[in-house]
């Protein structure tokens, strides 16, 4: 399997494809892999979101984060103060080890004017974490999981004129999926380290 070490160290030389002119929307989200250094198989740790009426992601799996505001004013900083307003988790600079190409946003299937971009954290141990209201629940999954055939599925997005999307079950018998934006950068991850996942 694959160690926390090599995903740092294909990060490390990993030159991500990023928007030279970000629009005015912008919004990041943080990959959190948890485990030691040579730990083989790492988790990596999803938010479900809370179930609210006119959301369009309402109960959709997904990383923690959320929209950057004027207190932002570095690169990752809005990714960690979500992460830390979202589920307790504080994750410090020195765990940051990367990030993914940017992707813009879509909602109904159609392309939005906001930018996410997906930074890379790693934590040795996964506490006991503390959702907020927009969080139904935490859950860490291992990348065996994530990569396993029998667990790919196929989403039909009404909002996107009945399109099918690639996704993942988040474990045997779970019904939840992963799927979407958060699929899409799973996607560019495991693609780094040599693994690929269906494409849209």
């Amino acid at each position: 399997m694959i160690s926390v070490k090599t995903i740092i160290d294909r990060l490390d030389r990993h030159q991500p494809e990023l928007v030279d002119s970000p629009p005015p929307c912008q919004a990041e989200v943080a990959l959190i892999l948890g485990g030691a250094p040579s730990a083989k198989d790492p988790k990596i740790i999803f938010i479900q979101r809370s179930v609210c009426a006119g959301d369009p992601w309402s109960g959709q799996m997904a990383f923690p984060g959320g929209r950057r505001e004027e207190s932002d004013l570095h690169a990752g900083d809005a990714a960690r103060r979500e992460t830390f307003e979202e589920i307790g988790l504080e994750l410090g600079q020195h765990q940051l080890v990367g990030r993914l190409g940017d992707l813009r946003g879509r909602h109904g299937g159609q392309s939005q004017d906001m930018l996410i971009s997906c930074f890379v954290f790693a934590i040795e141990r996964v506490p006991a974490l503390i959702p907020n209201y927009e969080v139904s629940e935490v859950v860490s999954v291992p990348l065996s999981c994530l990569l396993d055939p029998s667990l790919q599925t196929r989403i039909r997005y009404e909002q996107a004129g009945d399109q099918c999307f690639p996704g993942i079950f988040v474990g045997q018998e779970d019904e939840r999926v992963i799927w979407g934006l958060t699929y899409r950068f799973l996607w560019q991850l495991f693609s780094l380290l040599g693994h690929t996942l269906p494409t849209e």
